[in-house]
């Protein structure tokens, strides 16, 4: 009987037919509802919204919360590589369900025992944390887990997006959270809801988060990592020093760290925000919040949609401008007093950014980090990112400074500045070893990302491409967009081309042709300009694209016999010839026309054009056109079956 690899047996497609994907994600979900849901109902028992302090207020209550992550973090990442990844979510949330629902009884008790033993407000907020604090330490152990588990559910090439819908949903979880707690302290104030309530809907999400994990088939998942029994010590070492070892990703867990240091900020001025530009109350300080959730599930859909086809440079510089951008617009509006809809959109777009972040960081850190190991490696990066959380709420909760309310346009300022410092941080990384300007680096991104998600370009096989040398590539042309999609499918090298002139003297067209090196004919006189431009191009050892068809390939038409040019140009330089296929265009007369449509571009790449035999027969006519006829069927023999050409 064959075996049936594992990564065979998860469905194919949508992620949505995915089971155990389904059961996970709505688990999660779910559970954010609960994270947050009675957060409100704290925040009014500690004095409320109408304390001078509420930021401060606000931060303590984070920073209870996440407390316990960087101790039990590595311990929460062994557990999760040692024993069962679905058991531990499960127990997590049925403990937490217990406490939650209590938590109404604990917190009156110890509001009694504060008041009957005069305790100094500082202690009576400190002892309210205690609860908090264990439920944010149960949280600490469902956190790797989920992380963990999450890729042996689905395919390799569903990362981004499955990590893109569950931050989506776990956004969606906290907003619905922060508006229902809002809403029912409203209403128990009203007198219309006891508070209890709060805690009550609370413990009943934990316990709908576990039954749809219970449900979680794992004979259908990838392998389990081994569980052989080192100790404790030895492997939450090992952790660290994997993480340690590995520039990637420590990188990407500081690169969360920023983000999270952020959040806690950003998420404790809020309600004094809401307070002081807008006079608003408990809802209004729930809905403001949710705005952010908002904003990350909004950047989670595009995520969705163009995460898998823009690379993690693009997506990381992206966020982080963007986090940047939109903090420092939160901080004008706070300043200047610029509105309710100009203050929500700062929020949205912070969120936005911050998913571009977040789903990189998540999904590339599952991508390359091995299954056994991967517990660990979040447990570490659960510890250093909530650390990170918890020095931005400790310094603003811990203090009791007088007024802290009023700087909170410096708060802002802060993370801007932190969000620029990281940004610069992350173009020196990824520009490390470049040689290409930087324009023309952060160009060539922008290119693939077109190719790939506009164009939806997919190569067949690998690029043969040589690394070093001059060399010519010979593709069949289609339509306008093949030069780019050449230019995206070639991962080591910039390759120039032919360019009309009157195209290449065009303003904002120069600009960029130049930064490739395209070479432009004079239409007058193709021949010379053709030869000349060319040749000098290879003689630097560069990387020449040409079709040797010399015009498009029509629908419905006799295909055009390739140019003798091209055979004089590959004699004439003795430059490596690598023939491409490209298929899959949207035909249009017009080469701009065919830029804005939608086409589904399919490359291959073959291996050199042996042309030894006509070796210093340059000034022969019939060697030249034998060689571009010997280019032409290499590039047709790359062709797909036509049946497949029709999918």
């Amino acid at each position: 009987m064959a075996h049936t690899k594992p990564e065979d047996r998860q469905l194919p497609g949508l992620l949505i037919l995915n089971a155990n994907f389904v059961l996970l994600w709505a688990a999660y979900g779910v559970s954010a509802i609960g994270d947050h849901l009675s957060e409100m109902a704290m925040l009014h028992l500690l004095g409320g919204i109408d304390r001078p302090d509420v930021t401060r207020l606000q931060a303590l209550l984070t920073f209870g919360f996440f407390l316990p992550f960087p101790f039990l973090g590595p311990i929460a990442g062994w557990w999760a590589d040692r024993f069962s990844r679905r058991v531990t979510m499960v127990v997590a949330d049925l403990l937490r369900a217990g406490i939650v629902l209590n938590m109404g009884v604990i917190v009156v008790w110890i509001l009694n025992t504060a008041k009957d033993q005069h305790w100094h407000e500082s202690w009576h907020d400190l002892a309210l944390l205690v609860p908090i604090m264990t439920v944010g330490a149960l949280a600490a152990f469902f956190s790797p887990a989920r992380q963990a588990l999450l890729p042996t559910l689905i395919r390799e090439d569903h990362l981004v997006r499955a990590n893109a819908m569950t931050n989506a949903l776990g956004m969606i979880g906290t907003i619905i959270s922060a508006l229902l707690g809002g809403y029912l302290v409203q209403r128990a104030i009203a007198g219309t809801f006891s508070l209890s309530w709060s805690f009550r809907l609370d413990a009943i999400t934990f316990v709908i988060s576990a039954a749809l994990l219970s449900m979680i088939n794992l004979r259908r998942a990838k392998p389990a990592p081994a569980t052989k029994s080192q100790g404790v010590m030895g492997p939450i070492l090992n952790g660290i020093a994997y993480v340690a070892d590995h520039r990637r990703v420590w990188r990407l867990i500081l690169l969360g760290a920023v983000y999270w240091a952020a959040a806690g900020a950003v998420i404790s001025i809020i309600p004094a925000l809401v307070r002081d530009i807008f006079g608003g109350a408990y809802q209004e300080a729930g809905l403001y919040r949710g705005l952010i959730g908002v904003g990350l599930v909004i950047g989670s859909i595009v995520m969705t949609v163009v995460g898998p086809t823009a690379s993690l440079q693009l997506r990381v510089l992206s966020g982080l401008l963007g986090g940047a951008f939109w903090l420092a617009a939160l901080c004008a509006a706070s300043v200047f007093k610029l509105g309710k809809i100009f203050s929500a959109l700062t929020l949205i777009g912070i969120g936005g950014a911050g998913a571009a972040i977040i789903v990189s960081v998540f999904a590339t850190l599952q991508q390359i980090v091995p299954n056994s190991r991967r517990g660990r490696v979040f447990g570490v990066s659960d510890t250093v990112t909530m650390t990170a959380l918890l020095i931005a709420t400790g310094l603003l909760g811990l203090p009791n400074i007088p007024n802290l309310d009023r700087y909170v346009p410096w708060i802002i300022l802060i993370q801007v500045a932190l969000f620029l410092a990281a940004l610069v941080v992350a173009w020196r990384a990824y520009r490390r070893g470049q040689t290409l300007p930087p324009i023309t680096w952060l160009t060539l991104h922008l290119t693939r990302f077109y190719a790939r998600f506009w164009c939806r370009m997919r190569r067949d096989g690998h690029c043969t491409i040589p690394i070093s040398g001059p060399v010519i590539v010979a593709a069949n042309h289609t339509a306008g967009v093949d030069p780019m999609c050449l230019i995206a499918a070639s991962p080591h090298r910039l390759i120039s081309f032919l360019v009309a002139e009157e195209h290449y003297r065009k303003p904002i067209a120069n600009y960029f042709m130049r930064m490739v090196n395209c070479v432009p004919i004079d239409r007058a006189n193709p021949g010379k300009s053709f030869l000349v431009g060319s040749l000098g191009v290879l003689k630097q050892g560069g990387c020449f694209g040409i079709f040797p068809q010399g015009t498009f390939e029509t629908p419905d038409a006799e295909t055009p016999d390739a140019k003798a040019g091209v055979g004089l140009l590959a004699l004439r330089s003795g430059a490596t010839v690598i023939p491409c296929h490209i298929g899959g265009t949207t035909y249009r007369d017009s080469p701009f026309l065919g830029l804005f449509l939608r086409h589904r571009v399919r490359l291959k790449f073959g291996p050199p054009v042996d042309l030894a035999d006509f070796a210093g027969k340059h000034k022969d006519r019939g060697a030249r056109t034998a060689a571009a006829d010997r280019i032409m069927d290499a590039i047709e023999r790359l062709a797909p079956p036509a049946d497949s050409q029709m999918e």
